[in-house]
Parts: structure tokens; C-alpha cells; sequence
């Protein structure tokens, strides 16, 4: 996600809690169906936090397909979230539908160094074992805030500046990690060609330059993220971008990994109507799979609203009819 809040200082649940409740699941690694449900869980609510946890599952629940959430986790505020932190809420979101874990967002990626973004997979990928069934090498990889200064960073960063050489290290030593441990890969690009700056960062030339020949072959899923309303309305033409896509990368399952209003909520009619209209993308090749994860949907459809115009029935409506 481009752009949000750090998140806030929240409860955490007990060691003991986590502990007790280990042995209570027992999990295996499960193919994600198509087309895939995809909803997100952000980290502007914290999912460690038991009342809202149960919101969260109760919405999920009620859905009429098995979704797949994406989680969020969020590095932390005053010093980094542990992967144990998680573990819990991981399992009980796992409980109803499949999970899709995202270590980190692209939004802190400039705060980390090649080193302690290895380090933060290595413990979220060991601690969380089969509760996550596909994990985001890398998100919105190619975008431009992706590197640079540091001094804003929260927790605060060990270094003042970071490069887009990183970037490229961060990306396929997670990527050489994850497969090295049989896990299923998923890297999302963003979808800037309508405006891209600088030019370098265009999702097409980007890829192109930085993505090595093995992933290029090896990635498991390759998604894309749009934010329509960044774009003043632009609506791209999905044929033509899923097949250069499914050219680039032949072996890959293709989807939307992200979309949503970003910044300022606009009236729910256009939201709904975004929702309608990503949901339902489907281009003509082999291997679109869907997904769409409406970034926004632990804010819009938690806590779970049955009422007919509300932001969940649109969703839910959305999400039954994908094909």
C-alpha cells in the first residue's frame, strides 16, 4: 500500500495465550482454489487485538465463497512486531478461509536493510509454519518510494538511506528464502504506466530490468496493484496488461492484489461501484486467477452488516459473482 498510517501502539496477546493454543491446530499446506476471494486485514486495525479479531472473523464468516485474507503485518511503533505476536490471530483468520501474509508492506520498505529484511522473513516464515498458505516476496515492488531517506521511519531505521539496488536484494533473497523452504510465492508490481515517475519505476520497464530469469519463471503468482482513483478514473485495459504479464511470466498465476480509495474515502457509491468493477475483471488467459483484496475492507466491512447497501453486501455480492 502506497501510502497510510504506521499503525498504532496496541495489545498484544499474552506468550502463555499463544502457547496453550498451539497444539489446538494443526494445519497443512493447502492450494489456494480459483478464482481467489481476496479480501485484506491492514494494519490501521490491529488484528492482535482480541475484540477486533472477532469482528474480523465474524465478517469473514458470513461471506458467502471462502475468502482469502491478506494480512498485514505491521513492522510495530515503538520497536518491531515479532512474527509470535501474530501467530494466534494468524491461525484463527486461517480458521475460515486461506491466508495470504505479507511480512512487509511496501510502504516501510525503505526502513529496512537487505539484511533485516531477510532476517524479518526468516522469523515469519519459521514462526508461522503452514498458517499462511501464500507469502508476498514483495509489495507494489516497483514503486518509487520504495528506497531513500529513512529519517522518518518508525520503528526508527538502522541506517539514514536505502537504495533501489536493496529493493532488488530484498526481493530475491525473500523470494531464494521462501522457495528454499517449499513455500508459495507471490510478488505484487503496481501499476503505474499511465504516470510513471520516474520512468525507470514503470511496472512493465521495471520488471523487465530487475526481476531475475528465475523468478521471472519460479514465481508462484504474479499480482498487480491499481488504485484507480490515484489515476483521476483511469481505467486500464486488463487484456493487453495480463497478457504482457502472462508473456513476462509464463508460468505464474495472474490476479489484482490490491485496490481500494488510498488516501480520502469518496462517496460509497463510486467505492461500491469499484468494488463491482475489480471484483469482476476476468481477462481471456489461461491463468487469471482473480484475487482482488479490496485494501479497505477490514475498515468498510468490519464489523459484519447484512443490510442490503451496506459496504460488506457489496462486497460479499461482488465476490460471489467472480468467475
Amino acid at each position: 500500500m502506497r501510502s497510510k498510517c504506521t499503525g498504532t501502539s496496541l495489545a498484544r496477546f499474552l506468550a502463555a495465550t499463544v502457547f496453550v493454543t498451539l497444539s489446538a491446530y494443526s494445519f497443512a499446506q493447502r492450494p489456494v482454489p480459483a478464482p481467489i476471494h481476496g479480501v485484506t486485514a491492514d494494519d490501521k486495525n490491529d488484528i492482535r487485538d482480541p475484540k477486533f479479531l472477532a469482528a474480523l472473523i465474524a465478517s469473514l464468516q458470513h461471506l458467502s465463497v471462502k475468502p482469502t485474507t491478506r494480512i498485514v503485518y505491521s513492522p510495530g511503533k515503538e520497536k518491531f512486531n515479532p512474527a509470535s505476536s501474530y501467530l494466534e490471530a494468524t491461525r484463527q483468520i486461517r480458521n475460515v478461509g486461506f491466508v495470504f501474509g505479507q511480512p512487509l508492506d511496501s510502504f516501510y520498505m525503505r526502513c529496512f536493510t537487505p539484511a533485516e529484511h531477510l532476517s524479518r522473513f526468516k522469523d515469519y516464515v519459521s514462526t508461522m509454519g503452514e498458517a499462511v498458505d501464500i507469502w508476498e516476496v514483495g509489495n507494489e515492488i516497483n514503486g518509487e518510494w520504495l528506497f531513500g531517506d529513512t529519517t522518518k521511519c518508525v520503528p526508527n531505521s538502522s541506517v539514514s538511506s536505502t537504495s533501489q539496488a536493496d529493493v532488488v536484494t530484498k526481493m530475491t533473497e525473500a523470494y531464494d528464502y521462501l522457495k528454499s523452504q517449499g513455500k508459495v510465492t507471490a510478488l505484487t508490481l503496481y501499476y503505474n504506466t499511465p504516470d510513471a515517475q520516474p520512468a525507470a519505476n514503470e511496472m512493465f520497464m521495471w520488471a523487465n530490468a530487475n526481476i531475475p530469469a528465475r523468478m521471472k519463471t519460479g514465481l508462484d503468482y504474479v499480482l498487480v496493484s491499481y488504485y484507480e482513483l490515484d489515476f483521476h478514473g483511469y481505467k486500464p485495459d486488463w487484456q493487453i496488461m495480463a497478457s504482457r504479464l502472462a508473456e513476462m511470466f509464463p508460468n505464474s498465476k495472474l490476479g489484482i492484489s490490491e485496490f481500494g480509495w488510498s488516501e480520502k474515502k469518496p462517496a460509497d457509491s463510486i467505492v461500491k461501484d469499484v468494488i463491482q468493477r475489480y471484483y469482476a475483471v476476468r481477462p481471456n488467459v489461461k491463468n487469471w486467477v482473480g484475487g482482488g483484496f479490496y485494501w479497505e475492507f477490514a475498515i468498510d466491512a468490519v464489523p459484519y452488516d447484512p443490510a442490503p447497501d451496506s459496504m460488506w453486501s457489496a462486497i460479499n455480492t461482488a465476490m460471489a459473482n467472480q468467475k
